[in-house]
């Protein structure tokens, strides 16, 4: 082993143990014991405000009839669907006087507890990508999933101190507490506590503390709480999204555990729809849906809503009194806040977090996307990621193996860590520090300082920004490697969240070289769908000399796939062979296919989403009275890899001919 490798798997030893010493100091959660000591006592489940619940329902019929109860069951993604069903019993005039729910049924069931109509709700849910709100974490406080960002986007929506006992329409969620072994009926307590035990499913998100209970999803032990509401009314409408998904491989251990975890779940709910048939029963038609399916939202609502319909005869003979002023009012003034907690998330994907969190697991790092605002950075980081928010500032370290993913391929320790501040809605700052250990014991630095200004336009269909950062580069003899100064604005259009028609463009100017180098920077790219789910993407970029001196410099990030060294250092210090063209013009264009309905997984565990395959070609020109420009081109994959449907991670790998270098260009990129 020569000297060079031994030094960097020291230092990525180091680094390791650093990782290691701080992860010992995040505080992990004082073990909970169990105390189940009376066995008999596990039938008996324990309550908490049952008597205000029981009040505030009598308060709502003036015991002049029979309350209407509404459950809704557990079912995980498609829990959705129970959207749609208040939806339509809604249009019917019917307001259920208590909901009984559990497991992610709890999600829905809180948010029109709180007197979000379904609308609302129909609109937070597909409005805002959840499946980015949960952080993977070593599961060093239960579970593999932080839902910190998720509990902190409900509290933009409905507040952080709002107990469950003062919403509009009384609320029970069942959860099971894993200490005494004992059901746990929650109606009085934070919302936002008690929202995130309703929907703990071991292992994947962490028990919730409460009452000294140790808390867990309700959906383990019955999907369907509806014995529960018979306690409290002799009429009641119940919503289930039970899983028959009919074409999963059950020689996968995974798909043997989850189903093996449904069998007895199922078969208690059942038994509970079984022995109340006088129960108006909405059988949701989403049994076929992953339990992770959250990017279908919006059909699972469309699917509910349709199911609540067959029920209509049996659902006019209810009372139908409709909302009362009280809760149209709430809406009214709700749908202000909703749009503008909506347009400030749309800025920059993130909101102030409530309280502190911090997670740290194995993961992967990006900074090669074409685009990006790291032009001088071309790496992918892989190893331990710790992340720390608190209100409306985010840190992160990231610390492991960098590596230039794309040929030729070198491997090196880096360390790297990343501040950004949310001053206002539309301003944040950042700045990131890493260090490098690439061509000698001694490190090399990278520093990026940022600011940018967003405004959305048109229902935010228009985004627009003003971009500032300075990226600076020192060698491990500390000279001067590159530096770039970047100011410009930037646009990016697309009729509507889901379209896949878009267009961005960007204008800047640019200082580069020793401060003594100035460009004008020019960028342009356009998606256009077309038939049997093909996609055409053209782009365009541009560099020009202001300064007429040529040898403009070529980023990977403007998006021409080479090898070529000669053209990888044209434009830097040490450029192999400077040009004397005043400009550098690129033209991109691919076609991919991307089947929607194509959404393979691993057990449910791993789903692979956005999957596409298709061809790509990059045209460069960068030589006076150049007409026949340089040529990469090849085929592509891109792929959007999730756990459990609720933390994603794009990746993308490509093959080609690079004709400048007359050579294979390859790549693969992980990570954002």
């Amino acid at each position: 082993m020569n000297r060079v490798l031994q030094r960097r798997l020291l230092a990525l030893i180091l680094l390791l143990c650093m990782f290691g010493t701080l992860g010992a100091n995040i505080g992990i959660d004082p073990a909970v014991l169990n105390n189940s000591n009376d066995l008999f006592s596990a039938t008996v489940p324990i309550s908490y405000g049952e008597q205000s619940f029981r009040e505030r329902i009598l308060a709502r019929t003036q015991g002049e009839r029979d309350p209407i109860g509404l459950v809704l069951s557990g079912g995980s993604a498609r829990a959705f669907a129970h959207i749609g069903v208040l939806q339509y019993i809604e249009e019917l005039g019917i307001v259920p006087d208590f909901i009984i729910s559990n497991s992610m049924g709890s999600i829905v069931g809180i948010l029109y507890a709180a007197g979000l109509s379904p609308e609302q709700i129909d609109t937070l849910s597909s409005q805002i990508d959840i499946t980015q709100l949960f952080d993977i974490s070593f599961p060093i406080r239960g579970g593999l999933l932080d839902t910190s960002r998720f509990l902190s986007l409900v509290a933009q929506y409905l507040g952080a101190d709002l107990q469950l006992e003062h919403l509009p329409i009384p609320i029970m969620i069942v959860s099971e507490d894993i200490a005494t072994r004992r059901q746990v009926r929650i109606m009085e307590g934070d919302l936002l506590t008690v929202l995130g035990a309703a929907f703990a499913l071991p292992v994947y998100f962490n028990p919730v503390e409460y009452n000294g209970h140790l808390l867990v999803d309700g959906g383990v032990t019955n999907l369907v709480p509806l014995d529960i509401a018979y306690e409290y009314t002799d009429t009641t409408i119940v919503s289930t999204t039970f899983y028959d998904a009919k074409g999963i491989n059950l020689r996968n251990p995974l798909s043997i555990l989850n189903v093996s975890i449904d069998l007895g779940k199922r078969r208690d709910g059942v038994a509970a729809l079984l022995g109340h048939t006088d129960a108006i029963w909405i059988r949701c038609d989403v049994e076929d849906f992953s339990f992770m399916d959250f990017g279908a939202i919006e059909e699972l609502a469309q699917r509910g809503y349709r199911s609540a319909a067959l029920q209509e005869e049996r659902l006019s003979s209810l009372d139908a009194r409709g909302t009362t002023k009280e809760m149209r009012d709430f809406r009214a003034a709700f749908s202000a806040r909703q749009d503008k907690v909506l347009s400030d998330y749309r800025l920059y994907k993130r909101f102030p977090h409530h309280g502190v969190s911090h997670q740290m697991f194995f993961g992967l790092r990006s900074f090669i996307q074409e685009n990006d605002h790291w032009y001088l950075r071309d790496e992918v980081l892989a190893g331990l990621m710790y992340h720390l928010r608190w209100k409306s500032m985010w840190f992160s370290l990231y610390g492991g193996a960098g590596w230039e993913s794309f040929s030729p391929m070198a491997v090196y320790p880096s360390l790297t860590a990343s501040l950004s501040y949310q001053v206002a809605a539309p301003l944040l700052l950042e700045a990131d520090v890493s260090i490098s250990a690439q061509e000698s014991w001694l490190p090399s630095w990278y520093h990026r300082l940022g600011m940018q200004l967003r405004k959305g336009f048109v229902s935010d269909s228009l985004m627009t920004s003003a971009q500032f950062w300075w990226e600076h580069q020192i060698t491990h003899e500390f000279e001067l490697e590159a530096m770039l100064l970047h100011a410009g604005l930037d646009f990016a259009w697309s009729p509507h969240r889901t379209s896949r028609l878009r267009l961005s463009g960007e204008g800047a100017w640019q200082l580069a070289g020793d401060w003594d180098r100035q460009f004008l920077h020019t960028r342009f790219n356009a998606t256009f769908p077309l038939p049997s789910d093909f996609r055409l993407e053209v782009g365009y970029t541009g560099r020009y000399a202001l300064d007429g001196a040529g040898n403009v410099p070529l980023y990977l990030g403007d998006g021409f796939k080479t090898s070529d060294p000669s053209l990888r250092t044209q434009g830097s210090l040490d450029a192999l062979a400077p040009s004397s063209a005043n400009f550098v013009i690129i033209g991109r264009f691919g076609l991919d296919w991307q089947p929607q309905s194509f959404k393979p997984t691993m057990g449910e565990l791993l789903i692979f989403d956005n999957s596409s395959i298709g061809i790509f070609g990059d045209l460069l020109w960068n030589v006076e009275s150049q007409i026949v420009p340089e040529l990469s081109f090849g085929t592509r994959l891109t792929t959007t890899i999730s756990l459990l449907g609720l933390n994603s991670m794009p990746t993308s790998l490509y093959v080609g001919y690079d004709g400048p270098a007359d050579g294979i260009v390859w790549g693969f990129i992980f990570g954002r």
